[in-house]
């Protein structure tokens, strides 16, 4: 008999062993270790905030309207999210964000400041003036206050729609 054979037999001496009993723990423990690398690995991608799982850009269908955002989000945390939209050239068109977004949301800063916003039972209407190519960007920088996921909208008034799925942790 071979020395590995002999080592992983029961023994009793000089402690009572169960080999087969130490071979389900050691695969318990080294499928732990796969799970806990697997987790590290998608924290580091962007699973739980930053990273390239959780940035996202959405383009409405009629393409007046792109949103770059984080889908993963931490309670408390501020993130950011650009909106770029396109209206008539040298005039104002108002933008919408969804009411379940200003639920778990409440905006920290405004780059540029809106010529007018108001709110409605849709949610939150801002009012940009558009560049001679009708094109306007909107820099916002978001706090997180609710927990879970947060289906809403933002659309160009008139136009195009995006949709807006955030989930934010505890």
């Amino acid at each position: 008999m071979k020395a590995h054979d002999r080592e992983m037999q029961d023994r009793r001496h000089p402690v009572d062993e169960d080999i087969a009993l130490q071979r389900r723990i050691w695969r318990f423990e080294r499928a732990g270790w796969y799970v806990l690398v697997t987790l590290v690995l998608l924290t580091l991608c962007g699973l739980f905030s930053h990273g390239w799982l959780s940035a996202t850009t959405t383009t409405s269908a009629q393409k007046d309207l792109t949103v770059e955002y984080e889908r993963f989000h931490r309670s408390g945390g501020v993130d950011a999210m650009v909106i770029h939209s396109r209206g008539e050239p040298n005039k104002p068109h108002v933008i919408v964000l969804g009411k379940a977004m200003m639920e778990g949301f409440s905006i920290d800063s405004i780059q540029p400041q809106p010529v007018g916003s108001a709110g409605t039972r849709q949610g939150l209407r801002l009012t940009l003036n558009g560049d001679d190519r009708g094109e306007s960007t909107l820099y916002l920088a978001w706090r997180s206050d609710g927990l879970g996921l947060f289906k809403s909208s933002i659309a160009v008034e008139g136009g195009g729609e995006v949709p807006v799925n955030q989930f934010i942790y505890p």
